[in-house]
């Protein structure tokens, strides 16, 4: 019985009660694998600091984020101004509404909130296919064609892209805003993922982006604070009151601008978790690849992408949900069909889980609860 209606209303991983009530189970016993969240958790000290600045829930947030945007400007050197928001999800959706109207163009697969959001805004979308013989990365040169026939008012990128994790140069990211420009379109480069990458510094595009590129992230992956909803915006001078207008005055409350103040200071952890990822994300990558019928792609970032040859994408889903694991089904993204699936990087004991569940599925082992299966944190 399909429940992909179930467990993705709003095209996103991380609904751990819908999957819950799909299954019969408490959303405490699930190990999320949908979500891309730091595994580290939030920075140490985070909650105590919370605590202690408790009584910031008895007034009104400041709606100029005035304390935590000085902090993200220290902290990224950020060319164009900046805008907080309540979660990146809120800034695609202000975007949508506040930018030029005309249609956005879409490299397919990728973030569904993009097309949900343009269509509430009511603009058209035009999808740019990515194809499998390519393993889903972006040809610039197709892409940049398909730029100046539609002439489309924005494009909208993902880098690295979610859910495939291929990723694009500085470089490369310049060209295709260059092709924009002479299409008088808005670039819109989401770094939601990109923190992650070693190579964040050489890619990410907040510190020189041209007057037509918008960078979008978020910091509630790295900082594992999804449940504060917490992202930024830089935008171009000349865009700041038309995007700003169109928000909620109190868009941010007090607590995760506290939150984003904290965290954005904690450097060292950020570098602690790009070394820990990366690693796991490697050992993840090289244990699902000794899998009969998964195929892998090379992560990037926190996450990665898989071809299931053996089952559809909403089978795998469901028998690992006998194992009491949660993955992203990636049938209902633009651009796929159902032989897709994407798994985060977790803790070791939670991959090590992951990779023993994968076998017995896709294997001859029969497995029948999630106590079928031994693992050690090392």
């Amino acid at each position: 019985m399909s429940k992909r209606a179930d467990l993705h209303p709003f095209g996103h991983g991380g609904d751990l009660i819908s999957a819950a009530e799909a299954y019969g189970l408490e959303a405490g016993q699930i190990i999320d694998f949908s979500a891309n969240i730091n595994p580290l958790g939030p920075p140490p000290g985070l909650k105590e600091y919370l605590m202690e600045h408790l009584t910031a829930i008895t007034t009104y947030p400041d709606p100029a984020c005035r304390d935590l945007i000085a902090v993200i400007k220290e902290c990224f050197q950020p060319n164009h101004t900046v805008i907080a928001g309540n979660g990146a999800g809120e800034l695609i959706y202000d975007l949508m509404r506040s930018l030029p109207p005309g249609p956005v163009l879409l490299p397919a697969p990728s973030f569904t909130l993009y097309a949900k959001a343009a269509q509430a805004a009511g603009r058209p979308v035009i999808y740019h296919y990515l194809r499998r013989e390519d393993d889903f990365r972006l040809q610039l040169d197709c892409f940049c064609q398909e730029i100046r026939e539609k002439r489309p008012a924005l494009v909208m990128i993902c880098n690295p892209n979610n859910p495939t994790g291929t990723n694009l140069t500085r470089l490369e990211i310049l060209e295709i805003s260059k092709v924009c420009a002479q299409s008088r379109a808005y670039l819109i480069i989401d770094e939601a993922f990109l923190e992650f990458c070693p190579e964040w510094q050489q890619r990410t595009m907040l510190n020189s982006a041209p007057e037509n590129v918008l960078v979008l992230c978020s910091l509630t992956k790295m900082y594992a604070i999804a449940g504060l909803r917490l992202g930024f915006l830089t935008v171009p001078a000349h865009l700041k009151e038309n995007i700003f207008n169109s928000k909620h005055p109190w868009n941010v409350n007090a607590l995760a601008q506290l939150a984003g103040q904290y965290v954005l200071r904690q450097r060292e952890y950020v570098k602690q978790t790009v070394a820990y990822v990366s690693r796991q994300a490697a050992e993840l990558y090289l244990a699902i690849k000794k899998i009969p019928g998964l195929n892998p792609f090379w992560p990037t970032a926190n996450y990665l992408f898989l071809e299931t040859k053996k089952f559809s994408s909403l089978e795998l889903q469901a028998k690992l949900m006998q194992t009491k694991i949660l993955i992203r089904d990636c049938g209902n993204y633009p651009g796929l069909n159902e032989r897709y699936v994407r798994v985060a990087v977790r803790n070791v004991a939670d991959n090590q889980r992951l990779i023993a569940a994968l076998t017995a599925v896709c294997g001859a082992t029969k497995l029948t609860n999630s106590s079928d299966i031994n693992f050690q944190e090392s």
